[in-house]
């Protein structure tokens, strides 16, 4: 991983939360709770909302529960290579009977 580190000027990284009945990032549709993962680099520094290190979204459907699976996808771009692959998901929510989400780690590219 080092030798990636040095050799690259940025990466990049998407993840993908499928879930079923769980809003993961900003507001809920069912009573607007605000909740939003938060992303652990391999560097340790943390990719959260309303931050230096905010991830883009790219889609946010899982605020809508409507007992069919939906997903968010996350994209990850930094000029700090030592930043990336993200290494945990932070803050995911406490489920509750009928609620379900697993993470998908999609290509980390160094460029």
């Amino acid at each position: 991983m080092n030798f990636l580190h040095l050799l690259s000027s940025e990466a990049t990284h998407s993840i993908t939360v499928h879930c079923l009945n769980t809003p993961m990032w900003g507001l809920s549709e069912a009573g607007g709770q605000k909740t939003s993962v938060s992303f652990k680099g391999w560097n340790g520094q943390v990719f959260k909302a309303n931050s230096l290190l905010e991830p883009k979204v790219l889609v946010d459907e899982c605020m809508i529960q409507d007992g069919s699976w939906h997903k968010t996808q996350f994209f990850f771009h930094t000029q700090d290579t030592n930043q990336l692959p993200v290494v945990q998901v932070h803050m995911l929510p406490h489920l509750k009977p009928g609620q379900q989400h697993f993470i998908e780690s999609g290509l980390v590219c160094f460029l």
